[in-house]
């Protein structure tokens, strides 16, 4: 067996130098990677730190919008409030005008009729003396097929102090079929309406029914009054049919 002999050169400072090589090298990895990883981290803290400032900014933008919404809003149901509170009470207040109108104009329609009935009472107011027709309306009943009811108010239109009695025939004059046809009260009158008989000082009124027979079509309601103590019955008061019936009235002042 050979024995081989390996001379090799002593070299004691080799090791320590690359060993401090070894140090230097890894010394200098370390600080690389350290200011790698520093800077890296800086950025990025910059950039969430940037980002962090705008959505802050963003929702003070938004909170800001959102209060400058909800002030338009709450400001825009007050005035909706308002503009309903303020057609409500218009609403109200044409009603109450409404009503108001309407109870004048009946009041005042009262007061004509007031004033026409004693204009009628006064001596001054009419040139014809006694008794007469003031007013006479009819009125349909909504039950009974062609049946009417009737109010005929008479005054005294002079001679105040003098009670004044007599009799009232009242008749409807109208066509049947072609033919011209007059009913006397009497004769359609319905329940206790019979004869009109009056005594009066200043006015009476008289109220009744009657229907009408099939087939008649009436024009006119004619009215004449007999006192008592005079021989000739008054001059007769006609009446449009279709004008008393609405309420009209509609003396044709024909006197026969």
């Amino acid at each position: 067996m050979q024995h081989k002999i390996v001379i090799a050169r002593h070299r004691p400072w080799l090791k320590t130098g690359l060993v401090a090589g070894a140090v230097a090298l890894l010394a200098l990895l370390m600080w690389g990677l350290y200011s790698y990883t520093r800077a890296t981290t800086v950025s990025d803290f910059e950039r969430a730190q940037t980002e962090l400032e705008r959505a802050q900014d963003e929702r003070r933008n938004l909170t800001r919008d959102l209060r400058a919404a909800r002030a338009q809003v709450d400001e825009l149901r007050n005035q909706v409030a308002y503009q309903k509170r303020s057609v409500e009470i218009d609403t109200h207040a044409c009603d109450e005008v409404r009503q108001s109108l309407t109870a004048l104009q009946s009041e005042v329609s009262s007061l004509r009729e007031q004033l026409t009935f004693y204009r009628g009472m006064s001596p001054t107011g009419q040139t014809r003396s006694g008794v007469r027709v003031h007013d006479i309306k009819l009125q349909a009943k909504d039950k009974e097929p062609r049946a009417y009811s009737f109010d005929l108010t008479l005054i005294q239109s002079a001679q105040k102090d003098r009670f004044f009695g007599g009799s009232v025939r009242m008749e409807i004059q109208g066509l049947n079929g072609a033919v011209r046809h007059n009913l006397a009260l009497e004769d359609i009158a319905l329940g206790d309406t019979k004869k009109l008989i009056f005594s009066m000082k200043y006015y009476e009124e008289f109220r009744g029914e009657f229907r009408l027979p099939d087939g008649f079509k009436p024009q006119r309601v004619v009215v004449a009054l007999q006192i008592d103590g005079e021989n000739t019955p008054r001059p007769e008061e006609s009446f449009e049919w279709n004008r008393i019936l609405a309420g009209v009235g509609g003396n044709e002042n024909v006197r026969r």
